[in-house]
């Protein structure tokens, strides 16, 4: 028996729809790249959830999400119409996990909500490097302060490169996701 069956049929739903719902939230933040970076993103998120399906291991409950969000894939057009409440459902979601599972398979669910929304973040390219010097102080100096804190907690944090792939939008969302999860994550 998986976590799934033991859910109300409200949890399972919001439960099973968050890896999908939570990439098109990231996607659909920012309309700095257009519409052609926005089908990107939306075709990256179904190669990211079939990939994370693969590569999944160590985390039993995630897989079981996984695998039913993609055997569900009929009904992510729905889903992707349900995202204006994404923070108030994932504090939802990791609520009812905390009472059915151990924290450690929570806090696997959460990191990969998270590691979904950065990899359609990163899908494509949304810095403009035509910008004026001056313009592109304030991103360069919030990636240099992200990394100096980073480092201050031991730390590991993104490259310069992965940095400008994230929009300032989808950075803000992203942080949001964290916030509302009161997730760990740099």
């Amino acid at each position: 028996m998986t976590i799934l069956n033991v859910l109300s049929d409200d949890q399972r739903e919001n439960i099973v729809s968050l890896p999908y719902r939570v990439g098109i939230w990231v996607s659909e933040c920012d309309h700095s790249g257009g519409d052609h970076s926005d089908a990107r993103e939306i075709q990256a998120l179904g190669n990211i959830l079939n990939g994370f399906a693969e590569e999944l291991f160590g985390a039993e409950t995630v897989q079981h999400i996984i695998s039913e969000t993609l055997k569900r894939q009929k009904e992510w057009p729905a889903w992707s119409k349900n995202i204006k409440n994404i923070e108030s459902d994932c504090r939802l979601a990791i609520d009812v996990l905390y009472h059915k599972i151990d924290e450690k398979e929570v806090n696997a669910f959460k990191q990969y909500l998270i590691e979904i929304g950065e990899a359609v973040a990163l899908a494509f390219r949304e810095y403009d490097a035509t910008q004026p010097p001056l313009a592109k102080l304030p991103t360069y100096a919030a990636y240099w302060l992200a990394r100096l804190k980073a480092g201050m907690q031991g730390k590991t944090y993104k490259s310069l490169d992965q940095f400008l792939n994230i929009s300032p939008a989808e950075r803000r969302t992203l942080a949001a996701l964290v916030k509302a999860m009161n997730a760990d994550h740099v």
